[in-house]
């Protein structure tokens, strides 16, 4: 299987900075270009009358600190020969994430896993295996040498 894109989504974890940097390495041998995306889910709170959305110039002002952030982190892992790009897009975590690697025609999609077991696994679900389950191209999880 020739690599040439590899998706990698960012949500400026750990987990998710050790998958980007193991992006970047693959990339690196494969020639490949690499995407960094972060996915904005849209923020919402509760009220005691029932729950409510944040404005859209409040969402826009978050989404522009995103931008500049991701563009840092991306600044922070640029090789000689690694062509890396990044996008900022908005949804749920894991359409999100296999929608752009399947527009982008990825190959491969890099992404962290926080490990999370029992109970937070329950509450929380895990963006990583809803991925591995629904997206396209392949996916590879990576985890943080304190979560093995």
């Amino acid at each position: 299987m020739a690599i040439k894109k590899i998706v990698s989504p960012v949500d400026f974890s750990a987990a998710s900075a050790a998958a980007a940097r193991q992006a970047v390495e693959l990339a690196d041998r494969t020639g490949a270009e690499l995407l960094l995306i972060h996915v904005l889910n849209e923020p919402s709170f509760a009220l005691a009358e029932g729950s409510g959305y944040a404005p859209p110039s409040l969402l826009d002002e978050y989404e522009g600190a995103m931008r500049a952030k991701l563009a840092q982190f991306r600044d922070s892992l640029l090789r000689t020969g690694v062509q890396i790009d990044s996008k900022v897009v908005r949804g749920v975590a894991h359409e999100a994430i296999g929608h752009v690697a399947e527009k982008e025609h990825a190959d491969l999609i890099v992404m962290g896993t926080h490990g999370r077991t029992g109970f937070g696994h329950f509450l929380l679900g895990s963006v990583a295996e809803r991925v591995v389950r629904t997206a396209k191209p392949p996916v590879l999880t990576v985890r943080t040498p304190d979560q093995a």
